[in-house]
């Protein structure tokens, strides 16, 4: 009997021994648990103060790529405008209507100068490198990331009435004579302007070139006679308008943006 009763309490024992061996097997195991939960939380919270001060960084840049495309975008729209005025004056010149300049060497300068152009770039680099990085979801603000992909995805600087065939550029050139040009090209060509990362282009408002009258009146006599000078200048004047519109649009869009960009930086 005794040994019965002395077995009894050696299960009673050992079970008390392996419940509290459970309780404290489960309590490491809560414990565990509960540390990989705070490690967990820690990192995240890390890694969204990363992902928080890497999408400041990419928004700065973005400001800036925004910035220095409005300055090149105002040069190209008043380039555009010179190039226009000059043009206007070139067809009355050419069809010879009564409000054409009866100055022999300006309508030359006008002439030559209707055939200029300046190149469009987009200063994309930032937004280029966050869609090929697959970071472009770091910007949180959905009215930001919609604005960036409608502006960008459309490329601007390669739409038609940046890359038609500037069929009198070819044409004037091809018939001017090449001492004239060389003159006028030496007096009256483009200005570069250096701004934040770019230069940006213009021409001189006013030139002085020195060609004789008499010549300068012969050539525009001659050119007066090819309507197929006519027939691009129009042409060339019709896409101009056009380009101006489109870079209104445009305009709008990048102000948008900044407007956008500034507010988040400022948060």
């Amino acid at each position: 009997m005794i040994k019965f009763f002395s077995k009894i309490r050696q299960d009673l024992l050992s079970e008390s021994k392996t419940r509290k061996y459970l309780k404290y097997a489960f309590g490491e195991i809560i414990l565990v648990v509960i540390g990989i939960l705070i490690a967990l939380s820690i990192n995240n919270w890390n890694q969204n103060r990363l992902n928080k001060d890497l999408e400041t960084i990419y928004c700065n840049r973005l400001l800036n790529d925004v910035r220095e495309e409005k300055l090149t975008l105002e040069s190209i729209i008043n380039y555009s405008k010179q190039v226009s005025a000059h043009a206007k004056k070139a067809i009355a010149v050419l069809e010879n209507t009564p409000n054409a300049s009866a100055n022999p060497v300006e309508n030359i300068v006008d002439l030559y100068q209707a055939s200029q152009y300046a190149d469009s770039y987009s200063a994309s680099s930032t937004y280029k490198e966050l869609i090929a990085s697959g970071q472009i979801n770091l910007i949180q603000n959905d009215n930001l990331k919609t604005a960036l992909i409608r502006y960008y995805d459309i490329q601007w600087a390669e739409t038609g009435t940046f890359t038609f065939q500037n069929k009198y550029r070819e044409n004037l050139r091809g018939k001017m004579p090449d001492d004239i040009q060389t003159e006028i090209r030496s007096k009256c060509g483009d200005i570069y302007i250096k701004s934040r990362n770019s230069y940006l282009l213009t021409l001189p408002s006013n030139c002085t070139v020195n060609i004789d009258s008499k010549i300068a009146e012969s050539v525009v006599e001659e050119l007066r006679k090819d309507e197929s000078l006519k027939k691009d200048l129009r042409y060339l004047i019709g896409n101009e308008a056009g380009k101006l519109n489109d870079l209104s649009a445009v305009k709008l869009q990048l102000d948008n943006l900044e407007i956008l960009l500034e507010k988040i930086i400022d948060q």
